[in-house]
């Protein structure tokens, strides 16, 4: 029913507790296909070991893609009614599968099967040796998901977390394949459900989200002293940032825009397109789609990148 998708590069170390936790989940009708992105450690030879069972598919290839681009790759193998996420250095807790599923199908009876729907959660963080940092990741990083899972707000500041995410077949199918300029598999696949389907929310951790120093994308905690360090390096990154996600925005408009509504195409080209405009008349615009980020500072940051 469910296929879990790892994408592994140079993990060796974590492979074993994120593996194990899969095995040990509640639901077992899954599988587990697994593709390694060019390890130069041990990292095969370790899912060769773990992963022998008649339940999981290894590909191990030298091609280096990338986290987005390899777990595109494993997308397009699945033809299962349900796709997750799972990421080599965390630990499931025992019921995410079985609680993720029981909401996807909730939404399914009531908005139908052929809706496009994603599921997530938040997390718990925990540091390299799996011992607590912080009880909600969303609480962590002021994220506030539940206020920034629409379309708009999608297109500036992404709040899903790839490796908490369930999707259905329907969305699978809308999705694939990723524009160029997708910045992150999670953030594509969740503008897609804003856009022609539902998301859904599990407001409780179903992940260990281990940090150890060498995640592709690991929990900073919102503060002052983030803050402090930001702001010494504001300007460029900033601006480079939020032309990376302009640039993603205008490669969704391009694929999408003639399933789009007229509101959704609006806010699309004042985002696109606010490097042509003055600094007040984004700022208006800014307001008027209702474009915020978690937090009136990195609003501010978007503006003034803009």
């Amino acid at each position: 029913m469910i296929d879990i998708l790892l994408s592994t590069y140079n993990g060796t170390e974590f492979l074993e507790d994120q593996v194990s936790s899969l095995f040990s989940q509640n639901c077992k009708n899954w599988t587990l296909l697994v593709r390694d992105d060019g390890s130069t450690d041990e990292t095969v030879a370790t899912l060769g070991r773990l992963c022998s069972r008649s339940r999981t598919r290894l590909t191990a290839d030298a091609e280096n893609l990338g986290p987005c681009r390899s777990f595109e790759r494993l997308l397009k193998q699945s033809s299962a009614p349900y796709c997750m996420f799972c990421d080599q250095d965390d630990v499931w807790l025992p019921d995410k599968i079985e609680k993720s599923l029981a909401l996807m199908h909730e939404m399914e009876r009531r908005w139908g099967n052929d809706t496009p729907i994603l599921i997530h959660s938040d997390l718990q963080v925990v540091d390299r040796h799996l011992q607590p940092l912080a009880p909600s990741f969303w609480r962590h990083q002021g994220i506030e998901p539940e206020r920034r899972e629409t379309f708009n707000r999608l297109l500036v500041q992404n709040v899903v977390t790839g490796c908490t995410v369930m999707i259905n077949a329907p969305l699978r199918q809308i999705a694939l394949p990723f524009a160029a300029e997708t910045l992150m598999h999670d953030w594509w696949l969740a503008l897609t459900a804003a856009a022609f389907g539902r998301i859904g929310r599990l407001n409780e951790p179903t992940v260990l989200y281990r940090q150890h120093g060498g995640n592709e994308v690991g929990a900073k905690r919102w503060g002052p002293r983030l803050i402090w360090r930001r702001l010494n390096r504001w300007s460029s990154e900033v601006e480079e940032a939020t032309g990376r996600t302009q640039r993603q925005a205008a490669a969704f408009n391009r694929r999408f825009g003639t399933q789009l509504t007229e509101d959704q195409r609006e806010v699309l080209a004042f985002f696109t397109g606010a490097e042509h405009h003055h600094y007040l008349s984004n700022a208006r615009g800014v307001l008027r789609h209702r474009l915020f980020k978690a937090g009136w500072l990195r609003t501010l940051g978007l503006i003034a990148s803009l």
